[in-house]
């Protein structure tokens, strides 16, 4: 008898202008204030993060006007919608970038496709590794624009997008990096504006363009389908980027530069030393079902254990002395299907909670 439970997150579907849309989001998610409650309580309280907002929202705030006006529209929407300020909103899409140097990091991504799989399309994901702040804290968005692809995307309450796909095939995933830069917030375009912009994209060259031009943008790392078949990988530093394809039709990421002239700087041996093993470990156990992959197959390989418990799977390192490696599990794994719209996600460890189904 099969023990797992099944979890399904809450799904908000919106439709409209930008600003019609974030209304409605935040209308409907009102788990946003419990959200913002909680931030206010790990900066110190009301005190201390009014402070961190007076700080860091003009940092931040002109390069979203510049680069993504249309976005800021939807935060303003969002805000009116759940009856908070347009500065909570920003704080909840900017907290990759002011809380870097205390975010330990974790997920690992994978894409497959052409003679990688069984059926020749592309199938992409990732196990998303973060702090557990409870089962309301993560929403499923379904956007259906009055301009620009449909979008299902997996987000943190209250930010613009994640990690999903789009009606024009794009697949997205994501992996945190850290290097020397990253440990000063420094203002500049944030991650999930930028997510958010990649999923208004309809092919890869306006993804690497969305990319590219997003001034002051943070390390991190965009694993990028479509549903043609192509996989590419793109690792970011503020001022530079390296794309990266796959090797047999699969790709793999966890959280450290591949790129060789980022490699100096980067401090994935201090902070999340896993994740060199955990990208390699995922690309051999594919390489095992190469030609017969499967989203079945999939689903057995994201429940992986090896070196546990920092693994493919995550589970809290109870041992270790860091309070945030104690805290970081996966918290939802994912598995999309771009040409047939459809995704597949795990609430909590996959090793413990059965896939339900996502259809845009």
């Amino acid at each position: 008898m099969n023990s797992k439970g099944i979890k399904k997150l809450k799904v908000i579907e919106v439709s409209g202008s930008h600003y019609e849309m974030g209304f409605q989001y935040g209308a409907a998610c009102q788990e946003i204030r419990k959200m913002l409650d909680g931030i206010r309580q790990m900066f110190g309280g009301t005190e201390k993060t009014r402070t961190i907002v007076e700080k860091y929202v003009p940092m931040y705030l002109p390069a979203v006007e510049k680069y993504a006006p249309e976005i800021v529209e939807e935060m303003k929407g969002i805000a009116a919608g759940a009856d908070v300020e347009l500065e909570d909103i920003l704080l909840l899409n900017i907290m990759y970038e002011i809380s870097t140097p205390s975010i330990m990091g974790g997920c690992t991504a994978f894409a497959a496709a052409g003679e990688a799989t069984a059926d020749r399309e592309v199938i992409a994901g990732q196990n998303f590794d973060a702090v557990d702040r409870g089962e309301d804290s993560i929403v499923i968005l379904k956007m259906n624009p009055a301009q620009g692809p449909r979008i299902l995307s997996m987000a943190p309450v209250g930010s613009l997008g994640l990690i999903g796909f789009n009606s024009a095939g794009i697949s997205l995933n994501l992996n945190l990096l850290k290097n020397k830069d990253s440990l000063t917030p420094t203002g500049g375009v944030p991650t999930h504006i930028i997510l958010r912009k990649i999923f208004m994209c309809e092919n890869i060259g306006e993804v690497i363009t969305t990319i590219g031009s997003a001034e002051g943008r943070a390390a991190k790392n965009y694993l990028v389908t479509d549903e043609q078949g192509d996989i590419i990988d793109v690792e970011t530093t503020t001022n530079d980027l390296d794309i990266q394809y796959p090797e047999r039709g699969m790709l793999t990421h966890a959280n450290y530069f591949k790129a060789d002239r980022f490699k100096s700087d980067d401090l994935a041996y201090l902070v999340v030393p896993d994740a060199y093993l955990r990208s390699f470990r995922l690309f051999q156990l594919m390489e095992r079902y190469h030609g017969k992959l499967t989203v079945d197959i999939l689903k057995q390989l994201l429940q992986d254990h090896n070196n546990y418990p920092n693994a493919i799977c995550r589970h809290g390192d109870l041992k270790s002395p860091l309070e945030m490696a104690r805290l970081t599990k996966t918290l939802i794994s994912i598995i999309t299907c771009p040409k047939e719209r459809k995704a597949y996600m795990s609430v909590g460890n996959p090793c413990e909670s059965e896939y339900s189904e996502y259809l845009l």
